[in-house]
């Protein structure tokens, strides 16, 4: 039996997979375990096909998976009928793993289309955390393909204008992903360019909005990122988007945090935290609760803090290891600010032991740098050095941020000279959970 599918069996599978979101969450029977953006459409599928459970590699967030795998559904069901086959076999050929050449290799279809585009689109948004240049290139074909869009066959100049802004939109991210900077801000030029010539779609403002806020951020512009980011909170809240709203300030609070205000960004994030459907993004719930904790301590909100790890304490077990080591480590934190010293080091110790073992060696090294701050308010100097040797040689063996390799030879010299004073250490230590922070490492 052929596996080809008609336009009309192939209208009928997304009606299916458009028809009901409740249906698709109690197929899964939230027994996913770790999604990745690729496995979008495979996860829809699967539900569609009536199965009662979903592969084992999925992830518990996928609520999030759902929500942008229907909005590629919605897309294609909004096309003509032909067109909706030619996103089918586009995005089937894609996931082989050849690239655009996959899609040339298909009999009857050719390299255009709104099938096509969409599918490019769709497929470049997934791949964003595997494979950035591959994001990149199959963005640029769809820019690229866009420009060769005639308005009287897509229904005009605006229509047109607002196909091409997305593209040159979703390709400025990709961009960014690739770090590739400044091709990423003409790529954004481009976006907006053809966005004042369109017709004026509010989501799509709204989404470039968003993607250039992470490139501000991405380039250390925080004052014009944060501008971005609280004109899109009022965007999403006027528009009834209340749990977008709430990402947009808790991406607001992390820019504030790096821009030096980490009061303000408590504050903000707090907002962001009462607006968001956790249920919906549960991992966005969870790394910004643990945000949310990190910040209290550095503002010396020591019991406010233990009293959001005590609230939160069981949805941080239940996310794996990684979650329960860090939640160690904040723990060790919590109980230093609070003189609780013996238990500090406890926790330290617990934590860079896990850490390590995780390969995890940024977040390790600084758990061992708070160790050696522990042991050096306890007068255990030597001890003390060998941490903050050990933590130094970490850093410099991770070699991701000039700023961090710095940082470590002035500790690791600190230490051989054997003059570790405690508010260089600390000085240290606070330096680099922020960096942990920003970097998104360890």
């Amino acid at each position: 039996m052929s596996s080809q599918k008609t336009p009309a069996e192939a209208d009928s599978d997304l009606e299916t997979l458009l028809s009901s979101k409740e249906v698709i969450r109690r197929l899964l029977g939230g027994k996913v375990r770790q999604a990745t953006a690729q496995q979008d459409l495979i996860l829809l599928e699967t539900a569609a096909r009536g199965e009662a459970e979903a592969p084992e590699e999925l992830s518990s967030a996928y609520d999030a998976v759902l929500d942008r795998s229907l909005e590629y559904g919605s897309r294609a069901m909004s096309l003509p009928k032909g067109e909706r086959l030619r996103f089918q076999k586009a995005t089937t050929a894609l996931r082989s793993g050849e690239g655009v050449l996959a899609i040339t290799k298909i009999g009857e279809m050719s390299i255009k289309g709104l099938g096509v585009y969409e599918a490019l689109l769709a497929r470049s948004w997934a791949i964003r955390y595997d494979n950035p240049r591959e994001m990149c290139h199959l963005a640029r074909v769809a820019a690229e393909m866009s420009e060769g869009f005639k308005p009287k066959t897509y229904g005009g100049d605006q229509q047109v204008a607002d196909l091409r802004a997305r593209a040159w939109g979703e390709l400025a991210n990709a961009y960014r992903v690739a770090n590739r900077l400044r091709e990423a801000q003409d790529a954004f030029g481009k976006a907006f360019s053809f966005l004042n010539q369109g017709s004026g779609d509010r989501s799509l403002k709204m989404r470039l909005l968003d993607l250039e806020a992470s490139l501000l951020g991405t380039s250390r512009e925080f004052a014009l990122a944060l501008e971005r980011l609280a004109t899109l909170a009022e965007m999403y809240c006027a528009d009834g988007e209340i749990h977008l709203a709430g990402r947009a300030l808790i991406t607001k609070a992390l820019y504030t945090f790096y821009h030096g205000d980490t009061e303000k960004a408590c504050k903000t994030i707090e907002e962001g935290l009462a607006l968001i459907d956790r249920n919906r993004d549960p991992s966005l719930a969870l790394v910004s609760t643990f945000n949310y904790i990190l910040f209290l301590v550095d503002i010396n909100r020591f019991r406010d803090a233990k009293r959001a790890l005590f609230v939160n304490r069981a949805r941080f077990v239940t996310q794996g290891n990684v979650a329960s080591l860090k939640m160690r480590w904040i723990e060790g934190r919590i109980s230093y600010g609070l003189q609780e010293l013996e238990s500090a080091e406890i926790a330290f110790r617990e934590a860079k032991l896990g850490l390590t073992e995780a390969e995890m060696g940024l977040a390790a090294g600084i758990a061992g740098l708070d160790l050696a701050i522990t042991l050096l308010r306890q007068g255990r100097q030597e001890e003390a050095v060998q941490e903050g040797l050990e933590s130094a040689a970490m850093f410099q063996a991770i070699g991701v941020h000039r700023e961090i390799l710095g940082t470590a030879k002035m500790i690791e010299e600190a230490c051989l000279a054997q003059t570790s004073k405690l508010a260089l250490l600390e000085a240290s230590a606070q330096y680099l959970r922020k960096m942990m922070i920003e970097l998104m490492l360890g």
